[in-house]
């Protein structure tokens, strides 16, 4: 008489359930590395610009620097918005950082330079996750860009002042302030397009 095979099935049962598990738990374990990659180049990212602006700022206090490379690109900026006011008859002198006329005197004071958004960019470009090759003429380019508008900023509010001197405090510390960062951002949000559109270039 053969004898009846109890359990064979319910063992079947178990062992399918157990290598279930198992390749749930592997899966898992796979999803987790995969999103501990996917967000490491942003917390480098994020680290790297913290520690680019930490070390900025570090300088940017220094009295050497107020002093020396600092004070020089004042100077050149009041030199080059007073020539550029001149050409419209604004009549205006050039006196270290300050340019003034016989209506009305701006000084270039520290903030008011453009290096903070200069750094801001720089440090953007320095930290994203892409080779050296890719950065240092968007970094030229970005830094260019952003000196040339700080000449704008420094006219517009120079003649601000003389036409509309109520409003200059409005342009100098509400509007000014607020459009170099979003210059800064936007130039980097730029380069960054330049970027993928030349490896997408180099890809084709």
């Amino acid at each position: 008489m053969a004898k009846p095979k109890k359990g064979k099935g319910n063992s079947k049962r178990t062992e399918q359930q157990a290598k279930k598990q198992e390749q749930s738990a592997a899966q898992q374990s796979k999803d987790i590395k995969k999103g501990g990659r996917s967000r490491s180049p942003l917390l480098k990212f994020v680290g790297f610009f913290l520690l680019f602006m930490l070390s900025f700022y570090l300088i940017y206090a220094q009295e050497w620097f107020q002093e020396g490379p600092l004070g020089f690109i004042m100077n050149i900026d009041a030199k080059i918005s007073s020539f550029l006011l001149n050409i419209f008859g604004m009549g205006t002198t050039a006196m270290g950082d300050t340019v003034s006329s016989s209506k009305f005197s701006v000084d270039i004071e520290s903030g008011c330079d453009g290096i903070e958004a200069i750094a801001i960019f720089t440090g953007a470009v320095i930290a994203y996750p892409k080779p050296a090759r890719f950065k240092y003429k968007g970094i030229l380019a970005g830094v260019g860009f952003l000196l040339l508008m700080n000449i704008v900023r420094i006219v517009t509010l120079f003649v601000t002042g003389v036409h509309f001197p109520k409003l200059f405090d409005i342009m100098h510390v509400e509007v000014w302030q607020v459009i170099f960062i979003v210059l800064a951002i936007a130039s980097w949000l730029v380069w960054i397009q330049s970027v993928i559109r030349r490896e997408q270039e180099h890809a084709s």
